[in-house]
């Protein structure tokens, strides 16, 4: 029997893009430009991208010197 009087949280599901790494590496920086402040789980949603590979190619663009990283540990 289904309870409709409880909210249950649903997960969304999306469907990545299989897409070469060059022009994943490319939107990445494109979305950066646009957003300035940016969290990797947005990336990889709005772009619907894998989220290891996003994390893989930010840290590359970081190490290339393309983005920086701000700590707001302070």
């Amino acid at each position: 029997m289904k309870n409709d009087s409880f909210d249950i949280p649903v997960i969304e599901e999306i469907t990545l893009r299989d897409i070469p790494y060059a022009q994943q590496k490319e939107e990445i920086i494109e979305y950066c430009r646009k957003k300035k402040r940016v969290f990797l789980s947005e990336i990889a949603y709005d772009l619907k991208l894998d989220l290891g590979d996003v994390y893989n190619i930010i840290n590359e663009l970081i190490e290339e010197g393309i983005l920086g990283v701000r700590d707001d540990s302070y």
